[in-house]
């Protein structure tokens, strides 16, 4: 922009959009590294030289030999769901599949993290799409959410094949008078909410691929395209 100068770059350090395609090309290798075996045990379903996959809403679809990821209706998805697809799929053991019962910073190399992925995720979504029940029904349900029984409103995400998150979600707290005055009112509580995880969940993903995957769904949930 005019005027506007961008502030310099570290020496030896490549721009971000360099970053992602070189990310994307190692995950690219390590999937077709992968054994069919593999691939299908991940949920992956062969067509050709391609493989479609089920991601949450959608049916995505792998394109080892051109190195693509397209959505059902032929769209290239964005670089992160690109990148956190493929390290999906370069899963190379058959973890157990737990139902997600734990939180981000319960997870051996979340806590250093945790105040940054609370601002970036669960504050984020009672913002926007969780700022009342009524949006968050409509987003969830677009999205595949599963309802399940637990605080004011929960959802069971089917993220990928072998991997479920779930959603709880509590409603905000009306003001409340102080001392029986009107007059007087103790200022309520916003809406909170926990994004609940397998506790082997970093046995298909990093942790830093576990904060942007909680972004994109929340993206997601708020009316995003992958």
């Amino acid at each position: 922009m005019k005027g506007v100068t961008e502030p310099a770059r570290p020496p030896n350090v490549p721009p971000p959009q360099q970053n992602l395609r070189a990310a994307a090309a190692l995950a690219f290798s390590a999937v077709r590294a992968q054994s069919p075996q593999q691939l299908e045990w991940l949920g992956g379903r062969p067509r050709a030289d391609r493989w479609q996959l089920e991601v949450l809403d959608d049916a995505l679809t792998v394109d080892l030999a051109e190195g693509a990821v397209r959505t059902s209706e032929g769209r290239t998805v964005g670089p992160f769901w690109q990148i956190l697809t493929l390290h999906y799929l370069a899963t190379s053991s058959r973890p157990a599949q737990p139902p997600p019962e734990v939180t981000f910073a319960a997870l051996p190399a979340g806590r250093a993290y945790a105040g940054v992925y609370r601002q970036r995720v669960i504050e984020r979504l009672c913002r926007s799409v969780g700022r009342d029940r009524a949006s968050l029904l409509g987003a969830a349900g677009r999205l595949g959410g599963k309802t399940v029984d637990a605080g004011d409103a929960a959802f069971d995400f089917q993220v990928y094949p072998r991997l479920r998150l779930r959603l709880v979600w509590y409603a905000a707290e009306q003001a409340q008078p102080a001392n029986h005055e009107p007059q007087n009112l103790e200022p309520g509580l916003p809406p909170s909410a926990v994004l609940l995880l397998p506790r082997n969940v970093q046995d298909f993903l990093a942790v830093e691929d576990i904060v942007v995957l909680s972004e994109r769904i929340v993206s997601r949930l708020s009316g995003d395209c992958f």
